[in-house]
């Protein structure tokens, strides 16, 4: 997957997608949308670094986006579980939204193709460890290990390939976009990232 630091072909889509007040996406739906119009490649979880880079285009769209919406008094809010378009209450005094100081982190990190272009898998995998021990969750202690395994309902003796396939049953099982829980979403992802050995993807 490659793009170029001033094209990001999904921008066209994404301006259709959420032009008006009440549009509104979870990541998932509109990464669907976009695999159905031939805009993502139908593997682009095949391996972090193809994860990541789709994540990361998708949000350099958004933001983009974000940017473009100010001007017209409309606001697009980049959530963690939904992406929505709202009206502006007053007119922003400047060509983008009035952001607090975490979204204007997050609107610097993902308009900023460098951070795609230097993706490996191995700096993918590092960069979700870095986000775990933010929150004082990933260790190599073996209570993780049994915490772990408790939360994708095994036990041990277990090999790689039934906690890939557990971990996939129930990552699908309670996605919100199935009607699940995004606080089980979380600690599935975090049990795997907790018993994915390095360099193994998912």
């Amino acid at each position: 997957m490659s793009a170029k630091k001033t094209d990001n072909p999904l921008l066209s889509a994404l301006r259709e997608l959420l032009c008006e007040p009440g549009d509104c996406y979870t990541e998932h739906a509109l990464i669907k949308v976009l695999v159905a119009r031939g805009l993502i490649a139908e593997n682009f979880n095949d391996g972090p670094q193809r994860l990541f880079q789709t994540h990361f285009l998708l949000f350099n769209g958004l933001y983009s986006l974000k940017r473009e919406l100010a001007s017209q008094r409309l606001g697009l809010d980049i959530g963690l579980v939904d992406v929505r378009v709202y009206a502006m209450a007053s007119p922003s005094t400047d060509s983008v939204a009035v952001e607090t100081s975490r979204e204007a982190r997050l609107s610097e990190y993902y308009l900023n193709w460098q951070h795609f272009e230097a993706a490996t898998n191995a700096s993918v995998s590092e960069l979700l460890d870095n986000f775990w021990r933010q929150f004082g969750r990933v260790s190599s202690t073996s209570g993780d290990r049994l915490r772990a395994l408790e939360i994708l309902q095994l036990e041990e003796p277990v090999d790689y390939g039934q906690i890939k396939q557990r971990y996939r049953r129930l990552a699908m099982q309670v996605h919100p976009d199935r009607g699940g829980d995004t606080e089980q979403l979380q600690d599935i992802n975090w049990a795997m990232s907790v018993l994915q050995p390095r360099g193994q993807n998912l």
